[in-house]
């Protein structure tokens, strides 16, 4: 009796590591295909296949995109930056009334430079029709501060 009751616990104990096993591997293919469906829903819609070798492809090519657009905001953001600080000195000249000194392009006091740098080739007069997936300000729009 003493070698079946040690066969029968050493059976049982490998049924238990083989559940757990089991029940492991059940949890990581349920994370994934959670994680799988987490990610679709976070892609712009898509007409393609949604095979998971697809899926990681689109969020691939999709985090390029942002982050070639996250670049060029940037680099957009530091020419108007500039372009304030530029202005900001033109405004202190102003009103401070010390353009006594002639400077180039400095006409009877005047900054004569336009106040804002020409557009880039190809860019529109009023870019901010081209923000991709905003629309222009309307006039009769509110700003957001004001709607809480």
């Amino acid at each position: 009796m003493g070698a079946t009751y040690v066969e029968n616990l050493a059976h049982t104990r490998k049924e238990a590591t083989r559940r757990q096993r089991i029940e492991a591997e059940q949890r990581r293919r349920d994370e994934l295909r959670d994680g799988y469906a987490k990610l679709k829903d976070v892609l712009p819609v898509s007409n393609q296949k949604s095979s998971k070798v697809s899926l990681l492809e689109r969020a691939t090519n999709h985090i390029i995109l942002l982050e070639k657009q996250t670049q060029e905001m940037q680099s957009r953001l530091l020419l108007l930056e500039q372009e304030v600080q530029r202005l900001r000195a033109v405004n202190e000249k102003i009103s401070l009334g010390t353009s006594n000194s002639p400077s180039p392009g400095n006409i009877h006091g005047v900054d004569a430079r336009p106040l804002s740098p020409p557009p880039e080739p190809g860019m529109p007069i009023h870019s901010l029709a081209h923000v991709q997936g905003q629309e222009p300000p309307r006039e009769d729009s509110r700003s957001p501060a004001s709607d809480y």
